[in-house]
């Protein structure tokens, strides 16, 4: 029996996986769905069916995520839907899943998430469908002939800007993509940001009617956001992970590739020490699950060359930590040295959950300027030349002011607006 609407959720992290930025947005979305229903009049007019749709990851690897798992199932039952893998060529880890340079296996996932697809929209009137992570944006290049379905791509990263190994794959796989769904007036591209949409209209020559708003916010409550706990109990946890909380600690954290800067920090740190007493201690937190090996053998090389003590390096993603370093009072400084960003969770957290008296240093970018170009006591440096950093974060480390107030937009607030508009079309 057809049911009239439904909404799915296809994603490469973050419905059974939980290893990236991705995949934050994406469970936030199941745990915040009452509250983005609540604010969204089209998805209170009529019923709406949920689904989740993810690519296989096998449940005995170490990523794959029983506590993900089993929020979006339980919200995709409660709206009356599932949760529903579609093939792979290996599924025995996320990095083999994610496939880095590999875009024939893109391609192939992009032709069984569209199998899956059609079958949604054999089963309801109008399906829309949010597609999250570059290996699936070519989803509507599979269904050339299916008129029910609305695909909205949401612009996590964009190969003219993201400037890695995989930026021309990525790029070719995005034109064609955009391309593709230009001929369906009620296909949409998500951008995350002011910056990014100010990319997709400008170098990829989307019109303003091709684009929708998926502002990335920070939820109001998520099973990674701790409970209210006591300096102590935070204390413990840290200290468990090498962190010695009698320091003043720098604070760098984002998943380990080349885009996230970790090769330029520790350097610019490096010669930091010869300016800086023996009391400050840089915390590493670059998750390496699904990093380049190349990559990784760097920074090994690079943290050799600093002395043993000065800094801790966390290699395995750590969900909890960030948000109990950032209410400590011993961290004074974090640092943002992407070389490329869309609108960045990390620094959206730090505005979050930093303490008043947290210190910014950070690459003059736009995307991250987009956020911290009007905070008090920042210090942007204009390159990732280590001297620049270094010089930033000298100059961060003498300082002696508090922040004013900060802003951080709510998740369900944003991503109600976006949604909104997206399935005004069905109207």
């Amino acid at each position: 029996m057809r049911t009239k609407n439904a909404i799915a959720v296809a994603s490469i992290d973050g419905l059974a996986t939980l290893e990236s930025g991705i995949a934050s947005v994406v469970h936030w979305f199941f745990e915040e769905f009452n509250d983005i229903r609540a604010q969204t009049p089209a998805l209170q007019r009529s019923d709406w069916t949920l689904y989740a749709l993810s690519p296989q990851i096998d449940v005995s690897s170490p990523d794959f995520s029983p506590t993900v798992h089993g929020i979006v199932s339980s919200v995709c039952k409660t709206y009356g839907g599932s949760f529903e893998w579609f093939p792979v060529a290996d599924s025995s880890s996320l990095r083999a899943v994610w496939s880095l340079d590999q875009p024939h296996r893109w391609e192939e996932m992009c032709q069984a998430l569209a199998a899956s697809v059609r079958q949604l929209c054999a089963r309801h009137d109008q399906v829309t469908v949010l597609v999250h992570g570059i290996m699936l944006t070519a989803l509507r290049s599979y269904l050339p002939d299916v008129d029910n379905v609305q695909v909205v791509f949401v612009a996590h990263s964009l190969g003219r800007v993201f400037e890695d190994k995989a930026s021309d794959h990525r790029t070719r796989f995005e034109d064609r993509a955009f391309a593709d769904m230009a001929r369906f007036p009620q296909d949409r591209i998500g951008y995350i940001g002011s910056y990014f949409q100010g990319i997709l209209t400008e170098r990829y020559g989307r019109t303003a009617e091709q684009l929708v708003p998926l502002i990335n916010g920070i939820p109001r409550n998520s099973f990674r956001f701790p409970p209210d706990t006591t300096s102590t109990e935070r204390k413990d946890y840290l200290s468990r992970h090498g962190i010695p909380m009698e320091k003043n600690l720098i604070f760098s954290w984002g998943r380990c590739t080349g885009q996230k800067g970790f090769d330029t920090l520790i350097p610019a740190y490096r010669k930091l020490l010869h300016d800086i007493s023996n009391d400050w201690h840089l915390v590493l937190l670059m998750p390496q699950e699904v990093s380049p090996p190349e990559y990784v053998a760097l920074l090994d090389d690079q943290l050799e060359e600093l002395p043993v003590g000065s800094y801790t390096a966390i290699r395995n993603f750590d969900g909890t930590l960030p948000y109990y370093l950032l209410r400590e009072q011993v961290l004074k400084v974090v640092v943002f040295a992407s070389r490329f960003e869309g609108a960045p969770l990390s620094v959206l957290e730090a505005l979050q959950f930093g303490h008043p008296n947290l210190t910014f240093v950070w690459h003059d970018i736009p995307s991250i300027s987009q956020f911290l170009g009007n905070l008090q006591e920042s210090f942007p440096f204009p390159s990732l030349e280590p001297r620049h950093i270094a010089d930033a974060l000298l100059r961060a480390t003498r300082a002696d002011q508090v922040n004013g107030e900060r802003v951080c937009d709510g998740f369900s607030t944003n991503t109600s607006a976006g949604l909104q508009s997206v399935l005004e079309w069905w109207e």
